[in-house]
């Protein structure tokens, strides 16, 4: 029997456990902790020493509010983030995180408290994934803070909200060929610029930064070593340029032929490899600037906008549905991981779908022996014959 009050107890094995609360979870149920003795005295010590240990916790910790946490947290990352990372979490915390939550402390922040906040969010306008943004960085904030503040922290056990990805509308090969007729026709620096993440995948920032010295026309490849971004500074922003998204996007993309071609003349009429592409000078070009001038660009083709990234979805589909293994795709568009290729960055055009459900046809040399299913979804139906087998069929009804 354990002594009143004390917890104490003599096991089967001959030692002694004593039993004490070192905290509670989020809905308020208390959380023990266990000591172990050989003898009920040093038991009681143990137990004791341990209790008062964690009433020295909260004086030092218990008055850390979401504010203070915040400032550790980003002082802490200065030197392992990106520096676009840095400015957006130092906006989301700015303009959404601590305005509503900033005073709260973080060993009584719940779970509940935060699903309300991002809840608000939404309501005032925040897309889903940039909520559930904000709700990543919260947890990552509280997940850092609670070994250091030595306290639980119940708003961990939050589940963020779900978004569903846009459907992604990419180019089809009609529009595709409308816009590089306007380009070869009329070309400008835009227009090629255009052309090339169409044939490489490379994203805004990445294009923006390519200078004509990553251009390798002998080995028919280019070098993606940096990326160009407008980022926050104090109450400004400025044009910086940046290391790669992630080490998997410092990459060597092989051109097509055709591709390089076209470049050639734009390469060889600017020896100075330090230039950049886009400006042919010793500064980037904005990316807000391309976008205006893509945009502009669709305009005149007749062809409906969809934003800049839609171009390198596109690459990717074309890539696939053109044979290429996902590997090698996932590495020239600089993923970390194949997963995102695959679930993000992959769509099937009709045009592929018609042609893949093509080559599982068995009826075709029935109804007419000349007419014979593709041998692969890479081969394109004759459309005479498509249509000579459509009739056959529909006359059966």
């Amino acid at each position: 029997m354990p002594r009143r009050g004390e917890n104490i107890y003599k096991r089967k094995d001959g030692r002694w456990e004593g039993r004490y609360i070192r905290g509670h979870s989020s809905s308020g149920r208390a959380e023990y902790g266990y000591v172990y003795a050989r003898s009920y005295r040093e038991c009681r010590a143990k137990r004791q020493q341990r209790l008062e240990s964690l009433q020295e916790l909260p004086a030092k910790t218990s008055s850390l509010t979401l504010n203070q946490a915040a400032e550790r947290f980003l002082a802490d990352k200065q030197d392992k983030l990106k520096q676009s990372t840095l400015a957006r979490y130092a906006y989301m915390l700015e303009h959404y995180i601590l305005p509503a939550l900033g005073a709260v402390l973080v060993c009584q922040l719940t779970a509940n408290q935060i699903s309300d906040f991002l809840r608000r969010l939404q309501k005032n306008g925040l897309s889903g994934k940039s909520a559930r943004d904000v709700g990543v960085l919260l947890k990552s904030i509280l997940k850092y803070s609670a070994p250091k503040a030595g306290c639980s922290c119940p708003g961990l056990t939050v589940e963020l909200p779900a978004y569903r990805r846009k459907q992604i509308d990419i180019f089809c090969p009609d529009e595709i060929q409308r816009l590089a007729q306007k380009i070869v026709v009329e070309p400008t620096t835009t227009g090629i610029a255009i052309l090339l993440t169409l044939n490489t995948g490379l994203r805004l920032g990445e294009l923006c930064a390519l200078q004509y010295k990553d251009i390798d026309l002998q080995n028919g490849v280019i070098h993606v070593t940096k990326t160009v971004q407008r980022i926050r500074s104090g109450d400004r922003t400025r044009l910086a340029v940046l290391p790669p998204k992630s080490n998997s996007a410092h990459r060597t993309i092989p051109l097509p032929l055709d591709m390089a071609t076209l470049l050639k003349k734009a390469v060889q009429s600017h020896p100075d490899g330090e230039k950049y592409l886009l400006t042919g000078k010793n500064v980037p070009m904005e990316p807000r600037t391309l976008q205006y001038q893509y945009q502009v660009l669709l305009k005149a083709t007749g062809i409906p906008y969809r934003n800049f990234h839609v171009l390198r979805h596109t690459y990717a589909s074309r890539c696939v549905e053109r044979g290429v293994d996902v590997k090698s795709l996932s590495e020239m568009l600089g993923h970390t991981d194949v997963r995102t290729t695959l679930q993000i960055y992959v769509h099937s055009s009709l045009e592929h779908k018609m042609r893949v459900i093509q080559s599982i046809c068995f009826l075709a040399p029935v109804l007419d022996p000349d007419c014979s299913p593709s041998p692969s979804p890479s081969d394109h139906p004759e459309a005479p014959r498509y249509q000579q087998l459509l009739t056959t069929l529909s006359q059966m009804g």
